[in-house]
């Protein structure tokens, strides 16, 4: 027989999974069909073919993010200046029946993790508000990181999301009431580090089990995108172990430059090495044309080194703000404009400003032991402002500018200041 003692995931998404209400058909969380009069169609929402009797549909979309960035404060070419494909992907949706869904999605240039397969998941309706996830997918857990790089206010996520994992794979329930007012998901995964890392294996039989709380009190839909107001808690749980065959499971820290400001010391030996818990709150008000987000984190993870061991606290902190100077509703995801670049109708499109500041905290627990005082910096500070240009609502430019303060991570004083500009050409379909 299973004991729950040794099977604690199956168990617990088992009751879960059986004390679901079933009285009402779910549509799978990728969305319902969108609803056609012909078996191919394609417009901004991408290329979709469906089955003859329209019960079925496939979605293809993806996109391409083609950067040039200048480290102004880079005079070592850690980081050359210069043109690059940020992220180039494709993406596959398809809907099954009104209860079935999957997706599948690529990166078709320069894989962003250990593998080009970014998402793998099916999802399935069970009835009412209750929905589950099973494959490779986004953690629930902070909202930037949530959030799709295409649809961020800066180029670049900023250090603040440093202390979640990006992707990793397991099984995620969702449950909710009040269509959306309230939402609440619980999930079990191998346990992708710090450092918005990816994982597709597992390197122990520990798991991580992670929750979100997530409260909508209003929320509306205003000329395609969603506003209103919004408040999150989440967190995680699970045991992390490094090795010298499966690595120490402690990922650096990056700058929006993707320069690395903070690390173990990994050729010495430091490891992860027991129980690593995540904890943190989000919120968020878009209201008109005005949008601002606030996010903080915290995390302690227990490394060693040899018989030295520490249980290390790390916190971090976000809040940005933006504008859409054309008047359009400000969102999340993106902006519409209500006028689509065409230069023969004097149309061009929307423009927003936002801004951003964002911190994050390295515990003195990880010095001088774990971490390397005179390359590893104990603090970063960062700010960043920008300017987003809506050609369409699949066509996206970004300028920014950002800088990054330190604290520590020099042999003497504070490692050099990074000042960075960004220019970004997106391009959806």
């Amino acid at each position: 027989m299973l004991s729950a003692a040794s099977h604690g995931p199956l168990v617990v998404l088992g009751v879960l999974l059986f004390a679901a209400p079933r009285s009402a058909v779910a549509q799978a969380r990728l969305g319902p069909m969108t609803a056609d009069s012909t078996l191919v169609a394609y417009d901004d929402d991408g290329l979709r073919l469906h089955s003859a009797d329209h019960k079925r549909q496939l979605k293809i979309r993806g996109y391409v993010t083609a950067d040039t960035r200048f480290v102004l404060s880079d005079t070592n070419d850690a980081a050359p200046s210069g043109f690059v494909i940020r992220r180039s992907r494709v993406f596959f949706d398809a809907n099954l029946n009104p209860w079935l869904a999957f997706r599948l999605m690529y990166d078709v240039g320069i894989p962003s993790g250990p593998s080009p397969l970014q998402d793998a998941f099916i999802d399935v309706g069970l009835g009412g508000e209750w929905w589950l996830r099973a494959g490779k997918q986004k953690t629930p857990g902070g909202i930037e990181r949530y959030t799709s790089v295409s649809a961020q206010l800066l180029p670049e996520r900023s250090v603040s999301s440093n202390l979640l994992a990006s992707r990793d794979e397991g099984l995620l329930l969702m449950g909710g009431v009040g269509q959306g007012t309230l939402e609440w998901s619980l999930g079990v995964f191998n346990g992708a580090p710090d450092g918005g890392t990816t994982q597709d294996a597992d390197v122990n039989d520990a798991k991580d089990y992670t929750y979100r709380l997530w409260w909508r009190p209003v929320h509306k839909k205003v000329g395609g995108v969603e506003q209103g107001i919004g408040f999150a808690a989440y967190g995680s749980t699970g045991i992390e172990t490094g090795s010298a065959t499966a690595g120490s499971q402690l990922a650096p820290f990056k700058t929006p430059a993707q320069l690395a400001w903070f690390a173990y010391q990994d050729a010495a030996g430091v490891r992860a090495a027991g129980r690593r818990i995540r904890s943190g709150a989000f919120a968020y008000v878009h209201e008109g044309a005005w949008g601002t987000t606030a996010e903080f984190n915290r995390n302690t993870q227990v490394v060693a080194k040899g018989t030295s061991v520490a249980n290390v606290p790390l916190t971090s902190w976000l809040l940005s703000v933006q504008y859409t100077v054309t008047g359009e509703p400000s969102g999340a995801d993106g902006i519409p404009p209500s006028r689509a670049f065409d230069p023969s109708l004097r149309h061009w499109g929307a423009l927003q400003i936002g801004g951003r500041i964002a911190a994050v905290s390295i515990g003195n627990e990880a010095f001088p032991v774990f971490a390397d005082s005179t390359t590893a910096a104990r603090r970063a500070n960062e700010i960043g402002v920008g300017i987003n240009w809506y050609l369409t609502r699949s066509n996206k430019m970004q300028l920014a500018y950002e800088q990054t303060v330190f604290t520590g991570g020099a042999k003497v004083g504070d490692r050099r200041a990074e000042r960075y500009v960004q220019a970004r050409w997106q391009v959806y379909f």
